[in-house]
């Protein structure tokens, strides 16, 4: 049940979906009076990445709500016929092995008001690819000189991919059978990728090491729980106790902090600070452009994203894009590979840590992993959902610390009115029954809605859950939407349960 074959470059997105997507916080990206990103070269995010690229990422915002939507759905109650799910062209994919489940129909329904959701049937469920992959990873991972070298389930649900990397003698292992369908792909091994003088607060994109500078910051972040400040970044760069600084071509450099966690088979490290950056850079060495980071998303295939690395931008003058996302790794590491779709170097030495990140349309951008490896387009990055993971309810360091995100997608208009679509993230402890407050800013009246209990009293709009949509677990997320009269327009603030939203 073993077959080779080369690996097949799935499909990009393309085009844009009807309607105007925005995000409810902060906006746009600055650069520093003095600097040359503020004598007309570039100002921001939006200046440095071509149009096209831009367009599109942009145009996935819609595409990852919807994904969420169901991806919560799919959450509450893993152990069925869930394969996967990935963005591909213009539209959502949820691959199910089976009969879809009421609850899954009802959330596919939900988020189909966001965007078109398409369900393929699946050969495998997820839970079926997992239990075979618990058995080939030992065996791909006893011996490093074998050619193999990673265990990767296909997202359509179609079976098993192990890497291979033919190196002079190197040889195939003997895999056990499994029953399920499994391919070795020629893909060469990704190597680990180990800004000038950054200063409090410290931001994603510098230039940071111990006594050289080796790596790059990923993200300042904070943990909700505690407030206590971090940078995150690459296991690999350093050990734990190590002091981190940055501006070390100038001399010792400014001390960061020191390593106090990591994650080793995460490839994850967080250095303690007081003063975590909300931005990241995303110019070139010696400018100050940079974007502010608005909140995390999750990452899934066919997403595209940029990476900020310290020596790709001296290399190139910004940000590599147009990294496709194309699967998540099942094995110790998780992480997730991406190809860079332009043919150019996804990452380069001294990039390692650094962010990883889409772009809304505004300049600002959400975190989305750090850095870890590549090799040519080849591009491996370990995503925030499982930074999470390692360390606690971690967020980026924004201005407006908080447990909640709103995002906000004008799905239709017309001379009278427009329609909207609202998903609600939380990442804060799980909520079980929710009331979403918000203002509109130009006397919008609510005409219909659905998935919500609506209330408004003039500008003011409080909506509550349905009995089917009450839980919201941490990292989750819920959608409703509604028609109004007037100009599109985003209202503010968004409160959740009391708590001003992101």
């Amino acid at each position: 049940m073993t077959s080779i074959r080369k690996a097949i470059a799935s499909t990009a997105i393309a085009g844009a979906l009807v309607g105007a997507t925005a995000l409810a916080g902060p906006t746009s990206a600055y650069a520093e009076s003095d600097q040359p990103g503020a004598a007309g070269a570039a100002a921001s995010i939006l200046d440095i990445i071509p149009a096209p690229t831009l367009d599109r990422m942009v145009a996935q915002a819609p595409l990852v709500d919807a994904a969420n939507v169901i991806r919560t759905a799919v959450d509450r109650a893993p152990a069925r016929g869930y394969a996967g799910i990935g963005l591909v062209d213009d539209h959502v994919t949820l691959w199910w092995k089976g009969a879809l489940p009421t609850d899954i129909t009802a959330a596919v329904t939900d988020a189909r008001r966001t965007a078109p959701v398409q369900v393929a049937k699946a050969t495998y469920s997820q839970a079926e690819l997992r239990k075979a992959a618990a058995a080939l990873t030992p065996v791909v991972k006893a011996n490093p000189a074998d050619a193999s070298h990673s265990v990767r389930l296909r997202t359509d649900g179609t079976g098993i991919d192990i890497g291979v990397d033919y190196t002079a003698g190197a040889k195939l292992p003997k895999l056990p059978a499994t029953g399920v369908r499994t391919s070795f792909v020629e893909r060469d091994r990704l190597v680990e990728r180990s800004r000038a003088n950054d200063a409090a607060p410290f931001d994603g994109g510098a230039s940071i090491g111990v006594t050289m500078p080796w790596c790059t910051a990923g993200f300042g972040v904070r943990n909700v729980d505690t407030d206590a400040g971090y940078l995150l970044t690459a296991e690999h760069c350093g050990a734990i106790g190590s002091p981190w600084h940055v501006g070390l071509s100038t001399g010792t450099g400014t001390l960061v902090g020191y390593a106090v966690d990591s994650n080793d088979d995460h490839d994850t490290m967080i250095i303690s600070t007081s003063t975590p950056g909300d931005h990241l850079y995303v110019g070139g060495q010696q400018d100050e452009v940079r974007a502010k980071v608005l909140r995390w998303t999750e990452v899934f295939p066919g997403q595209l994203l940029c990476q900020s690395g310290h020596t790709s931008a001296g290399e190139i003058g910004g940000p590599v894009c147009n990294l496709r996302v194309d699967f998540h790794y099942d094995d110790i590491e998780d992480l997730v590979e991406a190809t860079q779709l332009d043919g150019d170097e996804a990452a380069r030495g001294g990039d390692s840590g650094g962010p990883v990140y889409s772009v809304n349309a505004d300049g600002t951008v959400l975190a989305a992993g750090t850095t870890t490896r590549s090799l040519g387009v080849g591009f491996g990055f370990q995503d925030f959902a499982t930074a999470r993971d390692d360390y606690g309810n971690i967020v980026p360091a924004t201005t407006i610390a908080s447990t909640c995100r709103v995002s906000f997608v004008v799905t239709n208009s017309w001379v009278t009115g427009y329609s909207a679509s609202v998903t609600v993230y939380n990442d804060g402890p799980a909520a079980n029954g929710w009331s979403l407050g918000f203002a509109f800013p130009g006397g919008q009246l609510v005409q219909g809605h659905w998935n919500g209990i609506f209330q408004q009293t003039g500008a003011a709009v409080t909506v509550t859950n349905e009995n089917h949509n009450a839980s919201i677990p941490t990292g989750g997320a819920v959608n409703f939407g509604f028609t109004a009269n007037g100009s599109p327009a985003v209202p503010a603030p968004f409160t959740l349960n009391g708590t001003t939203c992101n």
